[in-house]
């Protein structure tokens, strides 16, 4: 047991791992205390470069961090490594840099496309934020189409959460409100122009998702979209 206690690199791992478990699974919450414990003893004691590893897995565990910041913290660690392969720490810069200047292309090409500034006045130009999100979801440089809805969809419901915290006035809430319970395009005509845009870009935004569902994945998800926006308007 003593040497388990003194082995950094398998009680991180152990820490970790636990942290994988599902509610009841007592043994891995032992194993979690444990090795959060005995991590605690440790750090004072250990190398900048492994205490720094052990400090952000104790702040923050592996798996819950975004894989793209995760890549750029391992390669400023492990570059300070005495034991590290100059090929792994190359190619981790260079898959790095190529998946950046992917992101930075795609994020150019959608800043111009989607024109939240010019289409939605009133709301906050949050498009960096939501791409950020999306790379967090889906980081892999295949799936672009993916990244897109998921940034699209995040800045047009800042746009509504906008609508609803600033600019709306009851009556016209409780109508736009009613039109989304509705989910029909039509809904919107009855709605002012501000309105109108905030509505026809988040029908859009959802949209895109359902064709893309339907074509590459061969799902309808449509009439979930809608049970989910209908109860979420309160509309049973």
């Amino acid at each position: 047991m003593d040497n388990v206690r003194e082995d950094v690199m398998g009680l991180l791992s152990l820490f970790e791992a636990a942290h994988l478990g599902i509610p009841g699974e007592n043994v891995l919450e032992e194993a979690k205390s444990f090795s959060r414990n005995h991590l605690n003893l440790l750090t004072g004691k250990l190398e900048s470069n492994i205490a720094e590893q052990v400090q952000q897995s104790l702040d923050v565990p592996l798996h819950w961090r975004m894989a793209r910041s995760e890549a750029r913290n391992f390669i400023e660690a492990y570059q300070r490594d005495k034991a590290k392969s100059s090929v792994l720490l190359e190619l981790a810069k260079l898959d790095y840099n190529v998946l950046q200047s992917i992101y930075l292309k795609e994020l150019a090409e959608w800043w111009e496309d989607m024109n939240f500034k010019e289409k939605l006045p009133l709301s906050r130009d949050r498009l960096m934020e939501s791409y950020v999100v999306a790379v967090g979801s889906i980081s892999n440089p295949q799936f672009p189409k993916g990244r897109k809805n998921i940034a699209k969809f995040c800045a047009t419901a800042t746009c509504v959460d906008d609508v609803y915290d600033n600019y709306g006035s009851i009556d016209e809430l409780e109508k736009f409100t009613e039109a989304l319970g509705r989910w029909d395009i039509k809904a919107m005509e009855e709605l002012p122009e501000y309105l109108k845009v905030c509505y026809l870009a988040l029908y859009n935004s959802v949209d895109d998702v359902v064709q893309d569902a339907s074509e590459h994945l061969d799902l309808e998800v449509l009439p979930y979209v809608k049970d989910k926006v209908s109860k979420t308007n309160g509309h049973e």
